[in-house]
């Protein structure tokens, strides 16, 4: 969430914004909230949950990505409280931490997903890389949908979520393209892949994946970057081509026999 916007505050293209940055890290912490209770509530023995923490099996990244979330978790609460106490200092302290920690907690399902033995599609070395595109495409298409009452909704902030939101798309077709088309090294894979491009996940795919969560809001922001309404609805697209799209690749990878 605040990836786009304190990289654009380095770099000059956006001004800080104190009530911004309490709109984001509060929806960050949000999710994050949701992540946490999701991944108990798959455990078949809840309590076990603590073992993770008292017995952490560090070549796991089940155990790692654990404590990749609850250190995300530490650092996004404080610098949300700092910013809500008017602290400029030590929220500028504590920024980069929380970046770089989100960037980590976005990039870490992509590991997790590799040891995953018997799914063959998610052993790509493409999916870290399209992890961490797919979480600075979802903060900037969360910074697009920022109305004025939560710092967005400036020329400055449109046209940062409109470039990076565009190249974003470019970058994440094209991993698509490299993931599906490139040669696997194995029937499993192969077949997973199938099933997303002719198979029976073919038309969530190509329909929303790709023609309604790229290719239109790559559309719209080449054709009017400078509407705020085709940005937020360029956002809305992509952030919901994005979930199909995972959808598809987790719903595939698990579709595969294993026998």
């Amino acid at each position: 969430m605040l990836a786009v916007p304190a990289i654009a505050v380095a770099l000059k293209w956006l001004p800080r914004d104190r009530l911004r940055d309490i709109a984001l890290s509060s929806l960050a912490l949000i999710f994050i909230a949701a992540t946490l209770v999701a991944l108990i509530g798959d455990l078949a023995r809840k309590d076990r949950f603590a073992y993770i923490l008292r017995f952490p099996q560090l070549r796991s990244w089940l155990s790692l990505g654990t404590f990749i979330l609850i250190a995300y978790t530490l650092f996004c609460g404080s610098f949300w409280w700092s910013e809500l106490a008017n602290y400029p200092g030590v929220s500028g302290l504590l920024v980069w931490p929380t970046v770089g920690l989100g960037c980590l907690a976005a990039v870490y399902t992509a590991f997790l997903f590799g040891q995953c033995e018997g799914r063959d599609l998610w052993q790509t070395p493409l999916l870290p890389v399209h992890s961490l595109v797919q979480s600075v495409m979802s903060s900037a298409a969360v910074l697009a949908l920022l109305p004025v009452a939560w710092g967005g909704g400036t020329p400055q902030s449109n046209a940062v979520a409109a470039g990076v939101l565009s190249v974003c798309l470019v970058l994440h077709l094209l991993l698509v393209v490299g993931e599906l088309a490139m040669p696997h090294a194995s029937d499993n894979a192969n077949y997973a892949v199938r099933l997303i491009a002719r198979g029976p996940l073919r038309y969530w795919f190509w329909a929303s994946a790709v023609g309604l969560g790229i290719l239109l809001p790559l559309v719209l922001l080449i054709a009017v970057p400078s509407s705020f309404n085709a940005v937020a609805i360029a956002g809305v697209l992509a952030l919901a081509g994005l979930f199909t799209f995972e959808w598809c690749f987790v719903m595939a990878g698990q579709s595969v026999p294993n026998s």
